[in-house]
């Protein structure tokens, strides 16, 4: 069984976001709010669910043109592979990257990575559902040169995980380092909606392809994070959803058939002569700029935070197993692991169907267990200690009554415009 590099990982992220919280606490700093670093982490989990689907094909597609099309099978115990594989993943990841802020429906794929308007480590996780799959064609360079399926595949994980760390606003500078490395003073300016900053930084690990390319900007000031038009919502289905949502709508608004299909090419700016022109990035500053977020409440507090680690231990372990398990077992728990995330932004937002769609999913859980136990009784133990912690979090969840909303749900800035 090939080990899954991130969820070795997944401990050790929680640590490092842990040891941030800490020294933002010290620091007297707000550095996270807790309905906001759940949704991303929520989105990171959607996107390792995701990724077990897509992996097989991502896969296929990779090793077939390294099989069939490439000029030489390079040996995958060579350290110069490595070195090809790593530097050529690096410059693949900043094309792909630069090409995402640039082509709607590509940025559609990478667009929920950008929407907190926070800066943590918790941001580092919030990945999108299909970026994958836009950013494969810039890798597939690296297979007609011969390098091996899997120093690819380690050598792509071994890149997404250097840009774990350069999400933080604990470190501010590195000192000569900042000239060959993408660090967190530079990913800073890539994540902020100041106008000197917008489309800048595009590196994974080495900055020198901004500097190459000229897309590099230094800090110079504080950076506004999150997108043009804030996003307003807890939800990470949406958060993957609504700019697919908004360039169906802007084709279906327009009236030249071109402008219908060129608004899935155009840039994220662009907008059809016949349709009203977006806001134009404004100057802002950290004091002047108002954080969209609703009212959480203590008891919502807890509840999400002891599902979270249940939710968090579910998914690093259908990582460990899914080569073996099957797919029904994979999908069943896939799809109870996104229900629960999902539910997760309807209470925070204050929605209706939050309580009740957490009761069906207690209840299903409920169910399932139950017949768990009776399909293999010697997982009794362990059935009952599932069946009693559902019917917990089901008496939890009655505690607050049919009207629930665990402390008066309130947007807490608007969102501007």
């Amino acid at each position: 069984m090939a080990v899954n590099p991130i969820a070795v990982a997944i401990p050790v992220f929680f640590a490092l976001i842990g040891v941030e919280w800490l020294v933002a606490r010290r620091q007297k700093r707000e550095a996270f709010r807790f309905d906001d670093a759940i949704t991303d982490l929520s989105c990171g989990i959607h996107n390792q669910v995701f990724a077990i689907f897509l992996k097989v094909g991502l896969v296929f597609v990779y090793a077939a043109v390294w099989q069939h099309l490439s000029i030489a099978k390079l040996p995958a115990s060579h350290p110069l592979t490595w070195v090809i594989a790593m530097v050529g993943t690096d410059l693949g990841y900043y094309w792909w990257h630069r090409t995402s802020h640039r082509v709607n429906f590509v940025w559609a794929t990478h667009v929920p990575h950008h929407q907190s308007q926070d800066y943590n480590l918790a941001v580092a996780l919030r990945q999108a559902w299909f970026s994958s799959v836009t950013s494969l064609p810039f890798y597939l360079p690296l297979a007609l040169l011969g390098v091996p399926p899997e120093v690819f595949f380690l050598s792509s994980a071994l890149n997404t995980l250097y840009q774990f760390w350069i999400h933080t606003e604990t470190i501010r500078t590195m000192g000569p380092l900042e000239w060959v490395l993408n660090t967190p003073s530079h990913h800073r300016v890539h994540h902020g909606v100041n106008p000197l900053y917008i489309d800048k930084n595009y590196a994974g690990i080495l900055i020198i392809w901004d500097r190459m390319f000229g897309t590099f900007e230094p800090e110079s000031e504080p950076a506004v994070y999150g997108t043009v038009k804030p996003f307003t919502s807890w939800n990470p289905a949406w958060a993957n959803l609504e700019h697919w949502a908004y360039l169906f709508g802007e084709a279906r608004a327009s009236s030249r058939w071109q402008d219908k299909v060129w608004i899935f090419f155009a840039p994220p700016e662009w907008r059809a002569a016949d349709r009203p022109p977006l806001p134009m990035p404004r100057p802002v500053t950290p004091t002047s700029f108002a954080k969209w977020g609703t009212h959480t409440a203590e008891g919502l507090v807890g509840y999400v935070a002891v599902h979270f680690v249940i939710t968090a231990v579910a998914i690093t372990s259908l990582l460990f197993v899914a080569d073996q398990a099957s797919w029904a077992t994979i999908g069943t728990v896939a799809l109870l692991i996104l229900w629960t995330t999902v539910t997760w932004g309807a209470l925070f937002e204050g929605r209706a169907w939050g309580v009740g769609s957490e009761g069906i999913r207690l209840g299903m859980i409920g169910v399932m267990g139950l017949a768990w136990g009776l399909a293999m009784p010697a997982h009794l133990p362990a059935v009952a200690v599932l069946v009693t912690s559902t019917a917990l979090s089901a008496l939890w969840l009655l505690r607050f009554g049919p009207g629930w909303a665990w402390g008066e749900t309130a947007v807490t800035a608007p969102a501007p415009g």
